[in-house]
């Protein structure tokens, strides 16, 4: 099949697009600097010859992009932070769907692929990430985003539009050229910092190879539209300062901080309009990780998230390789 891979220069999409190109099919790249192929996905050594100048905001050039496509895997998302960023994003990311997601089902691709994330789904007190939970409001602007999005493409899905969605959790990995990904630098700025705190936090580490892999496993024409759980892996504190020691080499310190008090930082940073990775939101998620639901996963799609110290050890590994720690 030839399938159209949006936000194919960024850290998802590319890992993505190497897994479908090596599952056996033909990629195309919608991309508004198509140099940007060559110091991301190109990297990996995926073929970036075939690709339409455009953007996701953008109907007229989106359709063109998937036109001769069978398929496609919308990973493309804007992330934006000070004055306006919540209407920018909500505005961006829903009309990217209808674009994207809505003209495929009018053209009759199939299938669809929507890489959505468990901010779509999160609440508080949530304990386990599965496939059938309600859309939530949002933790955040993105979150919120997010869930506006979620909504949107569950009605094309009960509408029967041949499309299915994934919710990963922390996405980890070596980088893809230039492209790190949040969850990855959070992983370089902890090696910086040496110091892991909380007590009964935790990440989910979803390794971004892995998650290409369900992506590319999912495009399979004819199948029922279907919601996949994809946070990866829960791992605590304890584990994640012995995880990141072995990897970089390095003493990772665990500092007992109360979870409750990480959320306090988290809401008075915030207060103060202050930009570090330690927002309310990011605290809710680290203090209140849920388990995932990745039997479905194994079961239906034969794909396993590897171990996390692998993940680690390998995201470390390209980090210093790269030159970027």
């Amino acid at each position: 099949m030839k399938v159209l891979v949006t936000g194919g220069t960024g850290f998802v999409g590319s890992w993505t697009a190497k897994a479908v190109e090596d599952a056996g099919h033909q990629v195309r790249f919608l991309v508004r600097t198509p140099e940007k192929l060559a110091t991301s996905v190109g990297t990996l050594g995926v073929d970036v010859s075939d690709f339409v100048v455009g953007d996701i905001t953008d109907a007229d050039s989106v359709r063109a992009a998937l036109e001769g496509c069978d398929a496609v895997v919308h990973c493309a998302a804007v992330v934006a932070i000070g004055s306006g960023a919540a209407e920018k994003m909500a505005r961006t990311n829903l009309d990217g769907a209808r674009n994207v997601l809505g003209q495929a089902a009018e053209l009759g691709l199939d299938p669809a692929v929507h890489v959505s994330s468990l901010a779509a789904v999160f609440h508080p007190g949530l304990t386990r990430l599965t496939a059938d939970l309600p859309v939530a409001d949002g933790l955040d602007d993105y979150g919120a985003s997010k869930a506006l999005v979620e909504q949107y493409v569950r009605e094309l899905q009960d509408g029967g539009a041949p499309v299915h969605i994934t919710y990963p959790g922390m996405v980890i990995g070596p980088p893809a050229g230039d492209q790190l990904g949040e969850a990855t630098e959070g992983v370089r700025a902890a090696l910086r910092l040496r110091v892991i705190p909380g007590r009964r936090a935790a990440w989910t580490v979803c390794d971004v190879r892995d998650l290409g892999q369900v992506h590319a496993a999912l495009l399979r024409p004819g199948s029922a539209p279907g919601r996949w759980a994809a946070g990866g892996v829960r791992i605590g504190v304890a584990d994640i300062a012995r995880a990141l020691a072995e990897a970089g080499g390095r003493r990772m310190v665990r500092l007992p901080v109360p979870d409750p008090v990480l959320r306090g930082v988290g809401r008075v940073q915030d207060r103060l309009g202050l930009h570090t990775p330690m927002t309310q939101a990011a605290m809710e998620y680290y203090t209140r990780m849920p388990e995932s639901d990745n039997e479905p996963l194994e079961r239906e799609l034969g794909v396993t998230f590897r171990d996390p110290y692998v993940t680690l050890a390998d995201s470390v590994a390209g980090l210093r390789s790269a030159g970027m720690l």
